[in-house]
């Protein structure tokens, strides 16, 4: 018999020992590269379907939201503001709650909570100022559509009640007493209350009697039954709603890779996936000249996740904010507070100063960065580079306006 491979009497060089290792460590890498191909790929299949669920889901959706205000008699102020901010609001509202029902009383589950909740009103004031301002620029290309055509009444109704309710929302967080966290979350359900007494009163006012584009599941039917203009905005809501899971699974696993932080995850990431079906919906509603639809679906969102939204938050959990969170507040109220003004003081919304306003989201990503890299000066360098590009659009822009 021959020699087997475990017989002493079998010599192995140094040579086939170091072929085989290399052989073997070869094949691994191999293996490893391929393992990453494939989730690769998983991902970017999984990203692609879940843009074009939104995108899909925020075409039914802004198409069924207007008829049903058609059908309700509300004008454009009421279904942006009311209808399709609720709408609209359920991926991103569905987190944090989420997070606080089901996290067993966890500081992490309250940290994604937290983190949720402020999160998304710091996107929708900051990078949705930035998909209205690129919307503009792209979609009208004349000087006399170049602005935001927007309602006064409107407007300056929905950011007054979100500044004055995400401000009394951070200024909770700052007070650690119990009865001020058991009248704040009645408070807060009591101004949006208001908030819907007021903007529906005004249907009578701004009503849209122009021409809208026929049901797409009753497409030449010119005046649609009730019932089936329901059925399209529960199938846009089911699209939306779910491209907007699988966009987060997504973004969490991206986190995952790259070992982020659970409340720059859940403040900034799985918001900026979240907040899509707003803002897509808003591009929609700017390529088809209803600026009082697409400004109002934005602020309108922004009202109802500063009071029904924190409310739970305040009512479930510590709401003890962190300074990263005060961070978070602050730029967001800064960011509303700046849009607001400018409009007052112009009298119109230009989209230089929402690229303005777009510029504070990138403060946190910056200081996530120089917290990861231990480094400071990437801080300070990243926010003097955001100030001198914020400083620079405003100029552009009212030079341009000027002309």
């Amino acid at each position: 018999m021959g020699a087997g491979p475990c017989d002493p009497s079998t010599k192995v060089t140094p040579r086939q020992s170091l072929s085989a290792y290399l052989h073997t460590s070869w094949r691994r890498v191999l293996w490893m590269a391929h393992a990453m191909e494939v989730s690769q790929l998983r991902l970017a299949v999984t990203l692609v379907l879940a843009l074009a669920l939104i995108l899909f889901g925020a075409e039914l959706f802004t198409n069924s939201i207007e008829w049903l205000g058609r059908k309700l008699g509300l004008g454009q102020s009421a279904v942006g503001s009311v209808l399709a901010a609720l709408g609209t609001a359920l991926p991103e509202t569905a987190v944090p709650v989420t997070a606080i029902l089901f996290g067993h009383g966890k500081a992490s589950a309250h940290e994604v909570g937290i983190g949720g909740i402020l999160g998304a009103p710091f996107l929708l004031a900051t990078l949705g100022s930035l998909v209205l301002a690129i919307s503009l620029l792209l979609v009208r290309r004349t000087h006399s559509t170049y602005q935001l055509k927007v309602g006064s009444q409107a407007f300056s109704r929905d950011m007054g009640f979100f500044l004055f309710a995400y401000g009394v929302a951070i200024a909770a967080g700052c007070i650690s007493s119990p009865l001020v966290h058991r009248v704040v979350p009645l408070m807060l359900l009591g101004i949006y209350g208001v908030f819907l007494i007021v903007t529906l009163r005004e249907k009578a006012t701004d009503t849209d009697d122009g021409h809208l584009h026929p049901l797409y599941i009753q497409n030449h039917a010119d005046n649609p039954a009730v019932p089936l203009v329901l059925v399209q905005l529960f199938l846009a809501l089911a699209c939306i709603v779910g491209g907007a899971q699988l966009l987060t699974s997504a973004v969490e696993q991206v986190a995952t890779w790259f070992t982020i932080p659970a409340f720059v995850l859940s403040a900034i990431l799985i918001p900026l996936t979240t907040e899509l079906p707003e803002t897509l919906n808003s591009v929609v509603w700017i390529r088809r000249n209803k600026d009082g639809l697409a400004l109002g679906n934005v602020t309108g969102a922004m009202v109802f996740q500063s009071t029904l939204v924190p409310a739970l938050g305040i009512w479930m959990t510590p709401w003890h904010l962190t300074p990263e969170a005060m961070l978070i507040g602050c730029l967001t109220l800064g960011a509303a507070a700046y849009i607001f003004g400018m409009y007052r003081w112009l009298g119109t919304l230009i989209p230089a100063i929402l690229l303005s306003a777009s510029m504070l989201y990138w403060v946190l990503p910056i200081q996530a960065l120089a917290a990861l890299w231990h480094n400071r000066t990437v801080y300070w360098w990243g926010c003097s580079i955001v100030l001198l590009l914020s400083v620079a659009s405003v100029r552009f822009g009212l030079r341009y306006r000027s002309k």
